[in-house]
């Protein structure tokens, strides 16, 4: 066991949940309260708030509700360093045994927390999947069922096909800080400015996987419509094909990785950056960006191509039938998504790029 991990046996929380923000205190008064509920006489947790050197009044938030009583550790940067370096800063300091960065724009349903809180007692895994809810500008509050809804698994590969490009949305994943330490020191920092940073210490986990959980049960609540700023196409594109191939050890992994984005992100992606590309850094011409990584791979053409070119009321309509024709997909265990075509290019954006 390595010196830190010794040190973090003394001290460790079970679970740390850090809140990477900046200029968000809008969303932070209406997730504090809820975490406020949840952590209340809660001392196996661990909160963090990294504020990147906001500008508006997500420093009073925070002390109103530590005036309030909420224990929370509070980082505020001199400056803003970015996404990324936030996001890694979060998982740094994390101290718990288990790292759940979340998304301040996001929401924990009433008593998801006690819920999660025993599943990470139940059993060691090195990743846990929390699945979600998506809503708009108003949150109708759920609470967390009476009756428990995860699965246990043990193998890589029917994890994967469950989550692939999702790896990358912080508040799904719940990484086991001891799993990725044992694995050694990494550079996740070569990361910074990639957008993907979490994919670092996320595809270390799974490089490391022995058992996982995913939670079909619908603990989070996910603000859509309210991210942006980057260039969608490179980071989900070529960016992601590149880390992927870089930080995955399994090529197996990473086909079923880009497969799933080209099958089930891409598609309504498309769709929503044909109606708000301008909440995304300008990107005159997707297909140029796209159709060289994916040209091989026939769920391109399939799924993803026709949402970028059709007329906008067509590509609404074939967004509809791709959503059917995933969830037909899902229910026979992922064949279309893991079904390995000879001379598919999907093994090349995850082996070549």
């Amino acid at each position: 066991m390595s010196e830190e991990l010794r040190r973090r046996e003394t001290t460790k929380p079970l679970l740390t949940i850090a809140i990477p923000t900046y200029n968000r205190a809008w969303c932070m008064r209406e997730l504090l309260p809820v975490l406020a509920d949840e952590l209340k006489d809660e001392p196996r947790v661990e909160l963090i708030i990294s504020d990147n050197a906001s500008r508006d009044e997500t420093p009073l938030v925070v002390q109103d509700f530590v005036a309030r009583g909420l224990t929370v550790r509070y980082i505020r940067n001199p400056q803003n360093i970015g996404a990324d370096a936030n996001f890694l800063q979060c998982f740094e300091q994390a101290r718990g045994k288990y790292v759940w960065i979340f998304s301040d724009d996001d929401l924990i349903v009433p008593g998801g927390l006690a819920r999660i809180l025993f599943y990470c007692e139940a059993a060691e895994y090195d990743l846990i999947w929390v699945s979600s809810y998506s809503f708009g500008q108003v949150h109708i509050p759920r609470t967390a069922k009476a009756r428990r809804d995860a699965v246990e698994i043990s193998d890589p590969v029917a994890y994967v096909k469950r989550i692939h490009v999702f790896f990358s949305f912080i508040t799904g994943n719940i990484v086991n800080k001891d799993t990725v330490l044992e694995d050694g020191p990494k550079a996740f920092s070569s990361l910074i400015g990639t957008g993907l940073a979490q994919l670092g210490w996320t595809y270390t986990a799974l490089n490391r996987f022995s058992r996982g959980l995913y939670i079909r049960e619908e603990l989070i609540a996910m603000r859509v419509n309210n991210t942006g700023g980057y260039k969608l196409f490179q980071v989900f594109g070529p960016t992601l094909a590149t880390i992927t191939k870089t930080w995955l050890n399994s090529a197996n992994l990473g086909r079923i990785v880009m497969n799933g984005t080209v099958q089930r992100f891409w598609p309504s992606i498309s769709l929503l950056y044909r109606k708000s590309a301008s909440a995304f850094a300008d990107e005159t011409n997707p297909q140029a960006v796209l159709t060289p990584l994916f040209k091989d791979n026939i769920r391109y053409w399939i799924f993803a191509y026709p949402v970028i070119v059709l007329p906008l009321f067509l590509a609404g309509l074939w967004v509809l039938f791709v959503r059917l024709l995933n969830r037909l997909d899902k229910a026979a265990g992922y064949p279309l998504l893991y079904w390995r075509i000879p001379g598919n290019g999907a093994d090349r954006a995850s082996k070549n790029h």
